[in-house]
């Protein structure tokens, strides 16, 4: 294809596209407007419309008022009236005498005065019923179980108007607007009536013109037709006639619904009439707002493809000249060039616009290129000369590679020799400390028996069982067991952490009781905390019971805790609380000792580890408690922790698991 047919089909696509999306844009924007337009114009005519038919009945009431204020028609004197209670159809005739041929006259007077009044009446209390005009068939009638009648005697101080009834002689459907007599006494003796059919009523709105045209309609509280709409759908309910109407004139008002009406789009503006109850309508066929809207843009894109006609057609001209002309010119020379392969010849274009920049780049793309030939003959020849030195060159290279090979084997296996030696070491340094656990473990076993031997002796004497001792002897002999007994209490601490580092501590799984256990250690250490005047508390939770684990060792770790604190707390309080947690227990020792600072939170938990806080001489001990605390807890399967405030205390917890709850 080419390329002047390719820019026409182009331009034709983009004028199609442009045309599209510009009457999309158009007709959308103006259906919104147009609709708001139509809205806002509508709603105003169903205000005026509402006026309209308010005045009309307020007219009609003011009428009656004054039909019933006349003197003629006020007449008490009704023993003459004519009477349809018990008329003949084919018998009746009527007799009217000289008053009620006035009132006549003047009923009918008033009926063909006003087109839209079907009818002019009285009736009265003996049964008698004066109209404007001879009924059109003379059956039984009594006004007084009429609707217009009774509403009158109900409210004798106005003139009111009925809902729409059927009449009794012919097929229309009346709505009366009535009003009670009345004498100087107030009591009642009749009622006058003015009746308007619901055709005389759809006569007077359909000569109301709206714009857009559309159908007015009238609905009553109950959704019955009263105007409007064809004969057949009068005085029926507006939902046989329409749902979607019906639904739209259910809510209050005022409104502007899209809706389909027998099958066809409408849109529906509606008011509500306070003063008559009644809802007043508008039907607006959509199609004749859509064709008002087609003809604009009809118009609008009429022109703008008049426009874009003759673009595309200037367009197109000036595209052959000053594009497609001289591209056929450069194509041209391009073939050629490439059929002589003559590298020398240029394209001769004289113009200064885009395709005259473009023939000038070609033809400097033109001088490299030959300018790059004549170097490549030139880079071939050097070539040619260089591969009989190639050989030389690859077998000197390929001698250093296997000279590098040979040095990197050689460091290869040096660092694997090493690495052996380094496990060899790592080996004996393990078995080395094993060793070193055992000989400590059994070495602590054996010096426990002398002191045990020791401390029992001195109690024995102490007790004066070998005879009696004197003040001095006993003090002495007190500090040797108060020695003996630390001492066997660092060895104690030595074992434990010897036979957990030589892996040869073992911890029981068996069932005791937590709160005797707890109770038990706390009473232990009460002693050590009253002689340095501190309070010892415990809080313990009902519901712990049994658990599974190693009594001995929680007691071990809690005494160690506790013991721990008491060291370190001059003054104040210890308190030591226990906690259910899901799958075991949390146990909190909290004293109100010298604290930790936080710098030395990280090492208190390492064997043989003091704080360096210029108390060490102060505080004995070896530093293996926390840290055999920590094993024995790790051992059980739980954790420990710590939080302190320097000056204000610590926090010792631990939490232990329930074997029996995991089970």
């Amino acid at each position: 294809m080419k390329l002047q047919t390719r820019l026409f089909v182009l331009f034709s696509v983009s004028a199609l596209v442009i045309m599209l999306v510009l009457g999309t844009v158009l007709y959308s924007r103006l259906w919104k407007e147009r609709l708001g337009s139509v809205r806002m114009d509508v709603s105003n005519e169903l205000r005026h419309i509402n006026f309209m038919v308010n005045s009309f009945f307020a007219e009609v009431e003011n009428d009656v008022e004054t039909l019933a204020a006349n003197k003629t028609v006020r007449s008490a004197d009704d023993r003459d009236f004519t009477n349809f209670l018990n008329a003949d159809e084919k018998a009746f005739t009527y007799n009217i005498g000289e008053l009620e041929q006035r009132i006549i006259d003047i009923f009918n007077n008033y009926r063909v005065t006003h087109p839209y009044v079907n009818s002019v009446y009285m009736g009265r209390e003996n049964g008698s019923f004066v109209r404007s005009h001879k009924r059109e068939r003379p059956s039984p009638y009594d006004p007084r179980e009429r609707p217009w009648y009774l509403i009158a005697r109900n409210n004798p101080g106005r003139a009111v108007k009925t809902e729409a009834y059927p009449s009794l002689t012919t097929s229309d459907v009346n709505i009366g607007i009535v009003r009670a007599l009345v004498d100087r006494n107030g009591m009642f003796y009749g009622a006058v009536g003015v009746d308007v059919t619901l055709k005389n009523l759809t006569e007077y709105i359909a000569d109301i013109v709206t714009d857009p045209p559309g159908t007015i309609v009238v609905v009553d509280a109950n959704g019955v037709v009263l105007a409007g709409l064809s004969d057949d759908v009068l005085f029926r309910n507006v939902r046989e006639y329409s749902p979607d109407l019906a639904g739209i004139l259910s809510k209050s008002g005022p409104g502007f619904l899209p809706a389909v009406i027998r099958g066809v789009k409408h849109y529906v503006s509606f008011v509500s009439s306070p003063a008559q109850g009644w809802k007043i309508a508008i039907l607006i066929p959509s199609a004749g707002i859509e064709r008002e809207i087609a003809g604009r843009i009809a118009a609008a894109v009429g022109g703008l493809a008049i426009a874009l006609v003759l673009l595309s057609a200037l367009t197109m001209v000036g595209l052959r000249v000053y594009i497609v002309r001289p591209l056929a010119k450069f194509t041209d020379e391009t073939k050629h060039i490439a059929r002589t392969f003559d590298l020398d010849r240029r394209i001769d274009i004289d113009s200064r616009d885009e395709i005259g920049l473009l023939a000038d780049s070609y033809n400097g793309m033109m001088d490299t290129l030959a300018e790059t030939y004549r170097s490549l003959k030139k880079t071939e020849a050097d070539l040619i000369a260089h591969k009989d030195h190639l050989e030389e060159l690859v077998e000197e290279r390929t001698a250093r590679l296997q000279e590098a090979n040979e040095n990197l084997s050689a460091q290869i296996e040096k660092n694997v020799q090493t690495l052996n030696e380094l496990a060899i070491a790592k080996d004996r340094a393990e078995t080395a400390d094993r060793l070193k656990s055992a000989f400590l473990a059994t070495m602590s076993h054996e010096l426990r028996t002398p002191l045990n031997s020791i401390i029992g002796f001195t109690g024995i004497l102490l007790q004066g069982m070998v005879g009696p001792l004197n003040d001095e002897q006993r003090k002495q002999l007190g500090m040797v067991r108060g020695s003996s007994q630390h001492l066997l209490s660092l060895i104690t601490d030595v074992l434990d952490i010897s036979k957990i580092e030589a892996g040869q501590l073992k911890v029981l799984h068996e069932p005791f009781d937590f709160t005797q256990t707890m109770e038990k250690t706390v009473e232990s250490a009460r002693p050590l905390a009253e002689k340095k005047g501190l309070q010892l508390t415990c809080i313990l939770p009902t519901g712990i019971g049994d658990m599974t684990g190693d009594r001995r060792r929680v007691e071990q770790v809690l005494l160690n805790l506790i013991s721990n604190a008491v060291k370190f707390t001059e003054k104040g309080s210890i308190n030591i609380e226990c906690g259910l947690e899901e799958g075991g227990v949390t146990i909190k020792v909290t004293d109100t000792g010298i604290g930790i600072r936080p710098e030395d939170l990280g090492t208190i938990f390492k064997p043989f580890q003091q704080i360096d806080s210029g108390m060490t001489r102060k505080y004995e001990g070896t530093g293996l408690g926390l840290s055999i605390s920590k094993r024995l807890v790790e051992l059980m399967g739980g954790r420990i922790w710590v939080t302190s405030t320097p000056g204000s205390g610590s926090t010792f917890g631990f939490f232990l698991p329930d074997g029996s709850r995991d089970a």
